[in-house]
């Protein structure tokens, strides 16, 4: 181990380029330790390597790059699925892509190295020298979660797979809190290596034993039981984003896939149908196209009216635009689900909607607003300049179901997302993606992975309905019960399990943690201000 410590401190006396080469080569094998990897191990490794080579740098500046070029390296390899969604879009769209997955790869790591300037300028005489730089890390990644709308992609909790042993904490502590513990742990182990301290070690091994320990249990007594009288049929289908927006002329094979689907046998069984995001091509209300919509409907009631029983609800995720009559003049576009009933006579209605609130920044809103647009800037996802967000994220009523979450897409990755009634609890989640915009790679492994969380921490189960993704049934533990993995064409019969009991407010919980994080990180500084003033 000696050696192995000497050898790496030798990377903070390389040449500039030679060090900035290394630490993006870091960073890009931290990326094993998420989905679909989940090498926990190297990426504690990793991120203690990271922690070292802040602590030993000789100058702010080297703190600043180091943790610049690791991250860089470490995003790149873990967002470079967003070149897909440009790809999908066209010649016109291509050349953004790489200005856009650069910025990001380097936009990123922003907060880290940010924080490991100040750790440098301010902290770097603290008697914890790595505990301090975790804590720094730790700050750079609420804020990138929150600031700006938030894009909590991978964080550092997500090494461990979701419905793990390890990953079992969350219930408890959050994906931030969990996140929190992965980088202090890091920071122990390269206490530990650098510093001879077999005892912060040990600790280190306590931590993280405790942690699975906790896991084991909390499994060994999971009873996952089920809603009565509820079946769902979620409906899988294969399909390319080339393909959904029509560029090879097929769009409507899909939608004839679902229907074929949701039509196999079984039906006469089904209380719930569940179409993705993405399945869909015509708005469901007021503008779009009204016969294609007028149509399916019909088709659609049809279907239910023929197996004989109580036709079932149908959630279907589409546009839904409000505004003049004209299409091109419609103030407000919405991504939003509908949930639709029928009666035995197969007549259909739109019971409610549910619009989207966190909206992708360039995929279905352009950050700064109107400015940004009148320079042309469009969105990935539709024609549309920018979609709107809903104000609040509302509780969805079901007939026949519990009490629960809409979540479309993006908004699954914000822990503290699932609204909060005062009246009892959200008894479930339903999650639906169109992941074909991550294209075949590991873009939706990592979706699903952070979607199982959500279950996880707000101890409900997660229905997922995700085009090219993990389409399934998620228990309160973040396990899958049944699933369709991307490419798989299937209709999944099964059964709503049961919330387990009431979640933290880990919304509350999120924003304690950053005011503690600030907390520890204004006072040394504070402090020494304060000294300076004494002896002057």
């Amino acid at each position: 181990m000696t050696r192995l410590t000497s050898f790496i401190d030798k990377i903070a006396g390389l040449k500039f380029w030679q060090h900035m080469l290394v630490c993006l080569l870091i960073g890009i094998v931290g990326i094993f330790g998420h989905a679909p990897y989940f090498f926990w191990p190297v990426a504690i490794f990793m991120f203690a390597l990271l922690i070292r080579l802040i602590v030993i740098a000789p100058t702010p500046g080297r703190a600043f790059w180091t943790a610049q070029w690791f991250g860089t390296g470490y995003f790149a390899g873990q967002v470079y699925w967003v070149a897909a969604a440009f790809s999908a879009r066209g010649e016109e769209f291509v050349y953004i892509m790489p200005f856009l997955l650069g910025g990001l790869a380097l936009i990123l790591p922003s907060f880290w190295s940010l924080g490991s300037l100040f750790y440098k300028k301010y902290l770097s005489q603290s008697h914890l020298p790595y505990l301090m730089v975790a804590v720094v890390l730790f700050f750079g990644e609420w804020m990138r979660g929150h600031l700006f709308g938030g894009f909590p992609w991978d964080l550092p909790g997500y090494i461990f797979e979701a419905g793990s042993a390890m990953s079992q904490s969350a219930s408890v502590l959050g994906i931030y809190g969990l996140s929190y513990g992965v980088l202090i742990a890091a920071a122990l182990l390269a206490w530990a290596c650098w510093e001879n301290a077999a005892r912060i070690g040990i600790i280190m091994s306590v931590l993280l034993a405790a942690n699975f320990g906790f896991g084991v249990l909390r499994l060994q007594t999971a009873e996952v039981q089920f809603v009565d009288n509820v079946n769902l049929r979620i409906v899988a289908v294969p399909f390319s984003q080339k393909e959904k927006l029509g560029v090879y002329g097929v769009a409507p094979r899909i939608v004839q896939e679902h229907i074929n689907l949701t039509a196999s046998p079984g039906l006469e069984n089904a209380t719930h149908i569940i179409w993705p995001e993405g399945a869909l091509y015509p708005s469901f209300e007021d503008c779009g196209d009204v016969r294609r919509m007028t149509q399916l409907r019909s088709i659609m009631g049809a279907m239910f009216r023929s197996t004989g029983s109580k036709p079932p609800v149908w959630l279907v995720n589409s546009n839904r635009v409000i505004g003049p009559e004209s299409c091109g003049d419609a103030e407000d576009v919405y991504n939003s689900t509908a949930v639709m009933s029928f009666d035995r006579d197969g007549v259909g209605e739109v019971l409610s909607v549910s619009d989207k609130k966190r909206l992708v920044p360039f995929g279905e809103i352009i950050p700064g607003g109107e400015f940004i647009e009148k320079l042309g800037a469009r969105i990935v996802a539709s024609n549309v300049s920018s979609f709107t967000p809903a104000k609040i994220k509302t509780i969805s009523d079901i007939p026949g179901l519990p009490r629960g979450s809409i979540q479309i897409c993006y908004e699954a990755i914000f822990s503290g997302l699932t609204p909060r009634p005062q009246d009892g609890k959200v008894e479930w989640i339903l999650n639906q993606s169109n992941d074909a915009w991550f294209g075949p790679d590991i873009g939706p492994q990592q979706h699903a992975n952070i979607a199982r969380y959500r279950a996880i921490e707000e101890r409900v189960p997660v229905i997922r309905s995700a085009a090219n993704g993990y389409s399934g049934v998620i228990d309160p533990y973040g396990r899958f019960i049944e699933f369709a993995a991307p490419g798989e064409k299937r209709a999944i019969d099964s059964r709503l399990p049961r919330a387990i009991g009431k979640s933290f407010p880990f919304k509350w919980i999120n924003r304690a943690l950053f005011l503690l994080t600030l907390m520890i990180l204004i006072i040394p500084p504070f402090r020494f201000k304060r000294s300076l003033g004494a002896n002057g």
